[in-house]
């Protein structure tokens, strides 16, 4: 019983350990997620179809949102992995214009 009560001791204290050590992992990747929002010369549903198919898969890329109504393309990504320029650049491969769209508070 007591070899039993040590073998429990022991993957108690490994799982504390691993826990403590994926929280600080995930606290850390959550600190390099940054994200833009890019206007584009989407103007059909193929258009936004062709975009969702092909830049989440681009390095980095955690979360894509196409809006075609106001032609913008919102996506936060790991920036330890890409760039505003690179997501430009794949956009722009795509066959589409992509300008940083800047928030109002930032344009005062």
């Amino acid at each position: 019983m007591k070899q039993f009560i040590k073998i429990l001791l022991a993957v108690v204290i490994v799982a504390m350990f691993s826990f403590n050590a994926d929280a600080q992992n995930r606290k850390k990747r959550e600190e390099n997620i940054a994200e833009v929002t890019f206007v584009s010369s989407i103007d059909c549903a193929g258009c936004v179809k062709k975009v969702e198919g092909n830049i989440p898969y681009e390095k980095g890329v955690r979360d894509l949102k196409v809006n075609l109504e106001d032609q913008t393309i919102y996506i936060k990504y790991d920036a330890t992995k890409t760039d505003k320029e690179k997501l430009a650049a794949a956009i722009v491969k795509l066959g589409y214009t992509a300008e940083e769209k800047v928030a109002e508070e930032e344009k005062k």
